[in-house]
């Protein structure tokens, strides 16, 4: 049997391989891609949740700051009214004294 190769029966060979090869090449260089675009996507996602986190992060300090000034002011506040308190309270106690040493010395003077 003689072999002889046909430089046609080459040609076809060699497109349907070339063609096949390519079709390979494009499936293994785009499976790359996507796994490319993938990973892309999933680190746009993480910066977009990063930056909303921060945002949170921000709003959350915004609001300790607001509630320990609220705090702050409140306590002086509290002190304010209980030395008022106090002051009254001895005040009273300073008024008491002295109406029962009034009524005590009406008592003595008395015959």
């Amino acid at each position: 049997m003689d072999f002889a190769l046909d430089p046609a029966w080459i040609a076809l060979i060699g497109t349907v391989c070339g063609g096949v090869g390519l079709k390979v090449a494009e499936h293994w260089l785009g499976r790359s891609k996507v796994k490319v675009d993938d990973a892309a996507r999933i680190r746009d996602e993480l910066r977009l949740e990063i930056t909303a986190q921060r945002e949170e992060i921000k709003q959350l300090e915004a609001d300790v700051d607001r509630w320990r000034e609220e705090h702050y002011s409140l306590r002086d506040r509290y002190s304010v009214l209980q030395t008022e308190l106090m002051l009254a309270l001895q005040s009273i106690k300073d008024e008491a004294s002295s109406a029962e040493k009034f009524v005590s010395g009406e008592d003595s003077d008395s015959p």
